[in-house]
């Protein structure tokens, strides 16, 4: 079947080339029996608004890119539903595409696709937000992008994130609270800025209650399942033995559970466990896990109208928005027997 191109649905309005663009992209001042004619074109000859933007220089092609290198699939979903939801809703479609962020070509295969592929805008994860050689790449060849949750906020593009260090500071408090002094602490991937933000807020919430962070008490993790259940072997085999264990995220912390109910120790009664994300997982398991709710879905919203504001040139309330956690009470937590 013969591609359909902007000058053959010009020539079937009988207009030019330049008013079709205008039409479709909804620019004013176009008379409406034109605006008529070149609807009743594109209809008739099945043309798609991402057609116009590869036969257009200059023009829209609607569509957002989405990159994401992420070991936590109902982040990155639930990411996507808030994007896509509010793309949608102001004419954009978006698509996804993963990329390891360790790679050596991460540079040259974000090159290839915003040379090979439609798109008006990236949004950009972390730890790829923070990805300077990307940024420079980025802003040399004009490509506009926002960048999600990054741990620098110096460049100047727009950016959403939520308060880790703050909401991680709020949840040792709350696991204090309960009397526990003896709290594990299980990190997330050391590639990431959460990672370092969420345990310098359960340092800072150990320091002003004067509580000791114990070594041997704080293990690295990957926010994988498999380091999670790798940290808690670790903590739990040790003669002295954390009450209560703040892992990074929930896949960390149901790991965490599964170990100890493989050892035999009760939770909540013996252990405390939290976790960070309210992930599926963290109310699909028994004990529920207490945790760090992010408002994961209001921050693809949010980084989809800043982008379409940067894309169409439009002017910010906030070109960075902080939006806030709140922590969820479950049964894996209690007060410490110790």
């Amino acid at each position: 079947m013969q591609k359909i191109t902007i000058k053959d649905v010009a020539l079937k309005a009988e207009v030019s080339i330049k008013t079709v663009s205008r039409v479709i992209n909804n620019e004013p001042n176009v008379r409406p029996a034109l605006q008529e004619r070149v609807r009743n074109a594109v209809d008739e000859l099945g043309f798609k608004r991402n057609q116009l933007a590869r036969g257009l220089r200059g023009q829209h092609a609607y569509i957002l890119t989405l990159i994401y290198s992420n070991p936590n699939p109902a982040y990155i979903l639930e990411l996507q539903n808030g994007a896509l939801s509010q793309a949608i809703s102001e004419g954009y479609n978006l698509q996804l595409h993963p990329i390891n962020h360790n790679s050596e070509n991460v540079i040259e295969e974000i090159k290839a696709l915003i040379t090979h592929t439609a798109q008006d805008g990236l949004i950009l994860t972390h730890p790829l937000c923070d990805n300077k050689e990307l940024l420079e790449m980025l802003d040399k060849k004009g490509i506009p992008f926002a960048r999600i949750s990054p741990f620098g906020k110096e460049h100047p593009s727009p950016c959403v994130f939520s308060d880790d260090e703050e909401a991680a500071y709020q949840m040792t408090k709350y696991i204090i609270s309960l009397g526990h002094k003896e709290i594990g602490f299980i990190k997330g991937h050391p590639d990431f800025g959460a990672t370092y933000k969420r345990y310098n807020g359960f340092v800072r919430a150990c320091k002003e209650y004067s509580i000791t962070v114990d070594p041997s008490f704080v293990k690295q993790g990957l926010f994988t399942y498999e380091s999670g259940e790798f940290c808690a072997r670790e903590l739990l085999n040790q003669e002295h033995k954390p009450s209560a264990i703040f892992a990074s995220n929930d896949y960390m912390a149901a790991a965490v559970l599964k170990v100890a109910t493989q050892l035999r120790i009760n939770v909540p009664s013996e252990l405390s466990i939290v976790g960070y994300d309210d992930s599926p997982v963290s109310h699909q398991i028994w004990p529920s896990l207490t945790t760090v709710k992010q408002p994961i879905k209001q921050l693809g919203a949010n980084i989809v109208k800043k982008l379409i504001l940067h894309i169409e040139k439009k002017d910010f309330e906030e070109i960075q928005s902080q939006l806030d956690c709140q922590i969820i009470h479950r049964a894996s937590s209690t007060i410490s027997s110790h």
